[in-house]
Order: structure tokens, then sequence, then C-alpha cells
């Protein structure tokens, strides 16, 4: 068996380190795309209320946006942008969850910022004209970590990022007073060093060299397949995300089987049970990655989620609780949340080990205790009552059967410990030879 382990520990170590350098090496760039926005559905787009097409145009009120996912990298976006009154537009692309890109429209300037979780960073800042319910064109020009914006076919804002992002989504946000409508949205890849305008190109050398295009369309093939297998039609997932979410998924599943089984009070075999954790919080995780993206997936998510409360044969509320924990690590992990997922898990096992210490100075049942004799040596239920006070912290008798041959008492109990369970077995053997003594664990003894 554990030679089976290693076995399949290698193998998918194997495969995940093939995985990651064809990921790096191959890029989900996207060709490119069109917008009109004459389909009132906005197929491919992910909006809020506040977004809808009127008139054949985009129309976003303040607070609300409209993005289309994808890996758009190395690009040429151009959009037609119509501001009606006090309000500040953005337009973002590679979006995704470590920042993005913003063309900020505010007042009477054009900003070019890099957006990060934390703290935006000011690329480049150009004064323009104030125009109002006038149509302007934007373009932006990216390759690798160069920026350029153009703004009515003039060159606004020049910019390097010497920490470039990875490929990303495109959207548009407004936010103040008023609403901005957008149109003639255009979107095409741009080759790495490809000459800006006013730049000469270079003159091309000729090939001299035999080329195999048959070989060459073929290798062509071959990378338009793994890209499209690779590519995202949602949010952008990186590979190296999603393994470092789902070994943390791992690592804090086992964690929590642990508490259970050690702290745990259910009948049950928590040992069985708590098997099912790691499996329910790399499940969780991995629907969460792929349906954070999508408000639909997202509402599926409910019903799935739903199986786990209905269909699972749970005994006690505490195999619910740790279940419905499990799938919350799942939950932050998926989602990205790893802080604040490791300080729940560390803070929850806190919590449970005080509630262990707080037990043990805490009587409490935990013990069945059955004590019957027959003639001759039948005792007396006084007797019995009298040894395991003596010796237990509580006493609660339960049932007391009497006949004239046979005398039968349960009780619940309370034992500090095994010493004092040995003492007590001790005492009611001294009351008589013939005496018939069960112990039934309740919750244990701390």
């Amino acid at each position: 068996m554990i030679k089976r382990t290693v076995k399949l520990s290698i193998a998918l170590l194997i495969v995940f380190g093939s995985i990651i350098p064809l990921s790096q090496t191959v890029t989900a760039q996207e060709s490119g795309f069109t917008e009109t926005f004459d389909d009132s559905s906005l197929p491919g787009w992910e909006r809020s209320e506040g977004a809808v097409v009127v008139n054949g145009m985009l129309n976003i009120e303040p607070g609300n946006f409209a993005v289309r996912f994808g890996d758009h990298s190395d690009i040429s976006l151009s959009v037609r942008v119509n501001l009606s009154g006090l309000n500040i537009v953005f337009i973002r692309y590679y979006m995704r969850d470590e920042g993005s890109y913003a063309v900020i429209l505010v007042e009477d300037v054009i900003i070019l910022e890099k957006s990060l979780p934390d703290h935006p960073i000011e690329l480049g800042v150009s004064p323009r004209e104030v125009q109002t319910d006038e149509w302007m064109d934007i373009r932006i020009d990216v390759s690798g970590g160069d920026h350029e914006i153009f703004l009515n076919g003039q060159s606004m804002i020049q910019a390097t990022d010497p920490e470039p992002l990875q490929a990303g989504a495109i959207g548009f946000m407004v936010d103040g007073e008023a609403s901005a409508a957008f149109d003639d949205l255009s979107v095409s890849p741009i080759e790495m060093g490809q000459p800006g305008e006013g730049e000469p190109a270079e003159t091309p050398i000729e090939a001299t060299e035999v080329v195999d295009t048959g070989a060459q369309d073929d290798a062509t093939g071959f990378d338009d397949f793994i890209q499209e297998l690779l590519s995202s039609q949602a949010s952008p997932l990186e590979l190296q995300t999603f393994i470092v979410n789902l070994a943390l998924a791992v690592v804090s599943s086992f964690i929590l089987s642990r508490v259970y089984i050690h702290w745990g009070s259910s009948l049950s075999n928590r040992r069985r049970f708590a098997a099912n954790f790691m499996l329910i919080t790399v499940t969780t995780t991995f629907i969460i990655l792929v349906v954070r993206s999508s408000v639909a997936l997202s509402l599926g998510l409910v019903g799935a989620l739903s199986i786990v409360r209905f269909r699972a044969a749970v005994k006690e509320p505490e195999e619910l609780a740790y279940l419905f924990f499990a799938i919350g690590l799942g939950i932050g992990l998926g989602d990205n949340q790893r802080l604040i997922t490791i300080l729940a898990l560390a803070g929850a096992i806190i919590v449970l080990g005080l509630m262990r210490i707080f037990r043990k100075r805490q009587a409490d049942f935990n013990l069945h205790v059955t004590v019957a004799s027959q003639n001759p040596g039948k005792v007396d239920l006084q007797d019995v009552l009298n040894t395991l006070n003596t010796h237990c912290t509580q006493v609660k008798l339960m049932r007391f059967d009497d006949t004239q041959d046979r005398l039968e008492s349960s009780f619940l109990v309370e034992f500090r410990n095994l010493t004092r369970l040995t003492e007590a077995k001790k005492a009611l053997r001294e009351l008589s030879d013939s005496l018939e003594i069960t112990f039934l664990d309740n919750k244990g003894i701390w």
C-alpha cells in the first residue's frame, strides 16, 4: 500500500512538473474581437444592472461596470467614448486577481494607472481638452511593458512598466455623477516589438534558408490546439495559483480531520468520518475556482452544496458543523482568500482547544454504568450509590429494577480520570463477589 502511494505521488509530481513549463511557454493569447454593441444581451460580457445597451451603444451609469473576460495581452485596443457630464471613466485591461491597468478620463486630464490590490501606481498623466457630449477615440497600444495612449489620433502618454502584468480581461467602469457611452470596441493582437507610429520600420532581411512550410503549419496547428486547451473562458486563472490553493486545501483539511478525531465528542467512528474532509475541501476549492467569475454558475453552486446537507448521513450536529467548516475552507481557498482562511482555521483550533481544557475542569456525564447483583450476595441500591458517589464527580440514577432475587440499576456518571474508574470498580467488587458491572462509553474520559 505504501509503495502504491509513493508511486502515485511521483506520478502526480511528474504531471504537474510537465504542465507548469508548458503553461509558461504557451501564452493564452486571444485572437482579438470587435464589439459594436448591437446585441442587447451582450454575449460574452459580465455586467452590473446599470450597464445596458441603448441604441447600439453600451451605456454605463455611475457605479456600474461591464467586463469581457479573456486572456488578452500585447494588444491594440480602440474604443469610442462619450462623456455626458461630470464623471470618471475607467478603461481597464489585463484585469486579473493580481491587478490591472486603467486608462482614466477625469476632469481635464488622462491618466495611465497600474492598479494593484493594495495600492495604485501612476505610470503617466497628460492634460486633455474637456469634451462633453462628444465622441472621443481612445486607442491603447500595449507591447510587453510598453504602453502608449492615443486620444483622437494624438499620442498622449508613453510609459513603460518594468514589472508588467500578464494577460487578462477588458472592462469599463464609470463613476461620478453622469453616465458614459461606449461604442465600436476593437481589440487586435499586436506583435512584440512592433514599430510605433512615426517610427520607420526596419527593412526586412531576405531569407536565404529554405523553410519547411508543412512542418511550420503543423507546429502552428499544435500551438493553436494547446492555446485552446489552456485558454480560459471566464476569469483568467493561473495554474500556479490553482496548485497552491489545492495544496493548502489538502493540508488544512488534514489538520481539521486530526482535530475532529482527537477532540470530537461524536459517538460514531470519527476516524472514518474525518476521512471525507479532504475530498470535500478539495472539491469545494475546485468548484469555487471555476465558478467565481460567473454569476450563473455561482447560483448553481447553492444546489450543489445542498447535497452535502440533505444527502449525507449526518447523525449528530457536531458532524454537520465540521462538514460545513470543511466546505468553508474550500470556499475561502477557492476565492483566493488564503490568509483569512488560514486564520479562521487557526482560530477554530484555538477555540476548540480552550473548550477541551474547559471540559476537563467542568463535570459532565461521560459514562453509562450498569450494576447488577442476585442472590446470594444481592446488594442494596443505597450501597451502590454511596460507593459511586465516593469516586465519581456526578452520579445520576437512570433505571432501577429490584426483584426478590435480583437488583439491576443504571447510572450516568462522571469520572475525572481512569484512576477514579479503577478505584470505583474495585470498591463495587468489595460489596459482592457476584456483582456484575458494565461500563459503557458515552463521551469518553478526558
